[in-house]
């Protein structure tokens, strides 16, 4: 059996995936996702009033903020940047159709992927909006800090640990075989929660960074999935692990 983290509002539909693919794994979920309305109204209110060379949008939850600023602005033609593809899919949906032909998405859905883009390496990219989590993504202002650019930031949600985890299914230890985390809060907030029992593990996540912060808590076994959706970590299980 294999553990898996997601935040909770992803954790049904995570495990409904594992389960149609045939693959023996419980989510828990030790964080929930909770929107920071004042930032939520800043961002898109900047986003409508502002002209900017691209805006980053760091997760699904991030969407919202963009799509109320970006639908009232009348002439902008920014690049849209989603880190990965659910985040790039539901950008497009609720984007108008003008807006949504700029949504593209690196080609490794990381922040390090994210800072590699042409589009942000261009001398004329010289102001981009970060639409991310509270806490978060901080790599990708401080890289593009470093290049020049001007950075606006708006964190316009946060994640909130759950007093109990919340599991998709009753689950003993010994029954595990791997362990997949597809954030570093989540992660650290796991082995917060079971110690030492899960070092000896082979953990999958999704970034370098997340693997070196892993390998620090003196977990060795570590890969790297370079995109976090379902679909990605599941075809990474079939190649590499006997599940």
């Amino acid at each position: 059996m294999l553990l898996f983290t997601r935040p909770l509002p992803k954790l049904k539909a995570s495990a409904l995936a594992f389960e149609k693919a045939g693959i023996n794994a419980v989510g828990v979920a030790t964080s929930d996702i909770v929107t920071v309305s004042s930032e939520q109204n800043a961002a898109a209110s900047f986003l409508s009033s502002n002209t900017v060379n691209a805006i980053v949008v760091t997760s699904v939850y991030a969407v919202e903020a963009v799509v109320s600023g970006l639908n009232e602005a009348s002439n902008h033609s920014a690049f849209v940047i989603a880190v990965g593809d659910a985040t790039g899919r539901k950008l497009k949906a609720k984007l108008t159709s003008a807006l949504a032909a700029n949504v593209i998405t690196p080609e490794v859905h990381t922040s390090e992927g994210i800072l590699a883009m042409h589009q942000l390496n261009e001398a004329n990219c010289r102001h981009v909006v970060i639409i991310k989590g509270e806490g978060g993504r901080d790599a990708i202002a401080k890289g593009l800090d470093e290049k020049g650019i001007l950075v606006n930031s708006f964190s316009v949600y946060k994640r909130e640990q759950l007093t109990r985890p919340v599991y998709t299914k009753r689950w003993k230890m010994g029954e595990v075989s791997g362990i997949i985390a597809t954030s570093e809060a989540m992660a650290l907030q796991l082995i917060e929660q079971f110690g030492n029992a899960l070092l000896a593990f082979p953990w999958l996540t999704v970034s370098d960074r997340i693997a070196q912060t892993l390998n620090k808590k003196g977990i060795t076994n570590v890969a790297v999935c370079q995109q976090a959706t379902d679909q990605a970590l599941i075809a990474w299980v079939k190649d590499n692990w006997e599940y």
